[in-house]
């Protein structure tokens, strides 16, 4: 019988002071987390406190030295391709321009430009101007359009003024 008790304690003891195994999925899960805390960390220490900041400020200040060049467009007014012809649009604006020879082509060239954008206005109906989506898709209309004929440079944006529909 002591035989059989000896027996039976060493097998309790065994499989207690062996512990469970666990899986290398959970250890490798643990070590990609803790690198990845610890990149970022690293990432973060370095862009905060050992890069140096004078690359992003040189690249941000030579627009800002740059003076915008802005075109002054006399008003436009048309009459818009509705049904009956009883609506009008009257529109002022201004050309943002990326240089000054571009200014002075518009000048020399002003009289096509107009032609294109009178031709461009008065082929719009009201549903296609009444919302703002629609006075974005002019502008971008408007800025393609005129980019094509343009040859010293480009219009970057333009600014309505005045936008009536009547």
């Amino acid at each position: 019988m002591a035989s059989k008790k000896k027996e039976a304690e060493q097998k309790n003891r065994s499989t207690e002071s062996s512990p469970k195994k666990k899986s290398p999925l959970i250890k490798i899960l643990v070590l990609v987390v803790g690198l990845g805390v610890l990149g970022g960390a690293g990432f973060f220490a370095y862009t905060k406190f050992f890069a140096k900041g004078d690359a992003p400020e040189v690249a941000h200040a030579k627009p800002a030295l740059m003076k915008p060049v802005v075109k002054d467009m006399e008003t436009f007014l048309v009459n818009l391709a509705d049904p009956g012809g009883e609506r009008y649009l009257k529109v002022t604006m201004q050309l943002s321009l990326n240089n000054e020879a571009v200014s002075r082509e518009i000048d020399t060239r002003i009289g096509e430009l107009r032609d294109t954008i009178l031709m461009l206005l008065s082929s719009k109906e009201y549903d296609d101007i009444s919302s703002l989506s629609g006075k974005l898709a002019l502008k971008r209309t408007l800025i393609n359009n005129l980019n094509r004929i343009l040859q010293q440079g480009t219009v970057q944006d333009i600014y309505f003024t005045e936008f009536l529909v009547q």
